[in-house]
C-alpha cells in the first residue's frame, strides 16, 4: 500500500469513527432522555399514590355513606316513576305547572345508575327557580345538568323552563340489604 493510500484510509477510519461516535452520542441521549421521562412518569405515579393512600380513611368513609344513603333501584320503571312523582309534587307545591316531559336513556356503570328525565314547566319566574333549587339536594342524588329559559309568548310575566333532572341511584354491584 502507498503512503497516501495509508493516508486515506486512516483518514477514512478517523471519519467514520467521528461519525459513529456522534450518531451513538445522538442515541445515548435520546436513551437519556427517555430514562429521565419515565422517571419524572414514575415518580409522578408515586406522589399520586401516596396522596391517595394517605386520603384513604377519607374517601372510605365516603363510600359507606354512600352505600348507606343512596337510593337503591328496585327497577328501571320504578325508577323514573319515583323520580318523576317527585318532581310533579313539589311542582304542584312550588305553583309550577309541568307541560311536557320526556324521559332520559338510563345510564349505567360500576358507580351508580342514572335515571333522567326532562320536563318543560311554566310558571313565575322566581318560583320555577325556587322549585328547581328545592329539588336539588346531595342527600337526594338529584342534579339539574341543564336547563333553558325563556319568557312565554302570551304572558310575558310567566317563562317556560325546559329543564333535565338526573337521580343517582346505587348500581347493582352494591345493592344491600
Amino acid at each position: 500500500m502507498k503512503q497516501n493510500e495509508k493516508r486515506l484510509l486512516m483518514l477514512f477510519l478517523v471519519m467514520l469513527s467521528i461519525i459513529g461516535g456522534l450518531i451513538l452520542t445522538k442515541r445515548f441521549q435520546s436513551w437519556q432522555r427517555s430514562l429521565v421521562t419515565r422517571e419524572l412518569a414514575v415518580q409522578t405515579g408515586r406522589s399520586e399514590a401516596d396522596e391517595l393512600m394517605k386520603n384513604a380513611p377519607a374517601w372510605k368513609s365516603r363510600g359507606e355513606w354512600l352505600t348507606k344513603h343512596q337510593p337503591v333501584v328496585k327497577s328501571d320503571l320504578d325508577a323514573d316513576n319515583d323520580l318523576f312523582e317527585a318532581l310533579l309534587k313539589n311542582a304542584l307545591i312550588s305553583g309550577v305547572t309541568i307541560v311536557n316531559k320526556q324521559y332520559q336513556e338510563p345510564v349505567k356503570n360500576e358507580f351508580y345508575n342514572q335515571r333522567g328525565v326532562t320536563l318543560t314547566v311554566k310558571g313565575d319566574l322566581a318560583r320555577v327557580f325556587q322549585w328547581i333549587y328545592s329539588l336539588q339536594s346531595p342527600s337526594e342524588f338529584r342534579v339539574v345538568p341543564w336547563l333553558k329559559i325563556s319568557p312565554d309568548k302570551d304572558d310575558p310575566k310567566i317563562v317556560v323552563c325546559s329543564v333535565q333532572f338526573w337521580r343517582w341511584y346505587q348500581p347493582s354491584a352494591l345493592k344491600t340489604t
